[in-house]
């Protein structure tokens, strides 16, 4: 299971099924709650605190999702994301997952959705970290 060391990370607040952290300015990390579950409900909390906290920064940026933590998701969660994210604040997903639960869940939401901003699969942290710089450095796409 993808762990990450949250001690340098500065926690931000939380929704029903995740903890929101600042892992560096534009890049947030959303860590579900052990074992827990997205449905649209939540899904539209997650929408809203990640939308909320790239308004008031100003800035745009990407959410890294730590997938392993999770038991599932269902469709109407998948629909919140592929269709509620503003793409001129949310520049990128990265689902971060290394068990076989968590990448399955990933690899399935990759394969069932059509989103209006680029998601991708990672193994670890750090790779999702360098995509996520790359892709703050581009900036809003027109």
């Amino acid at each position: 299971m993808v762990e990450p060391d949250t001690s340098t990370w500065k926690k931000l607040g939380a929704t029903s099924n995740s903890q929101y952290y600042e892992i560096e300015p534009g890049i947030l990390a959303a860590l579900p709650f052990l074992g827990a579950s997205d449905d649209e409900g939540s899904a539209r909390q997650n929408n809203a605190f990640q939308m909320d906290y790239f308004r008031t920064s100003q800035r745009p940026g990407c959410v890294l999702v730590l997938f392993d933590r999770m038991k599932g998701q269902d469709a109407g969660a998948r629909r919140v994301y592929q269709r509620e994210p503003d793409s001129k604040l949310l520049l990128g997903t990265g689902l971060v997952g290394g068990t076989l639960l968590g990448r399955a869940m990933a690899s399935f939401f990759l394969g069932m959705s059509k989103t209006q901003v680029p998601v991708k699969l990672f193994g670890d942290i750090q790779g999702a970290l360098q995509w996520a710089r790359t892709l703050s450095l581009k900036g809003p796409r027109s």
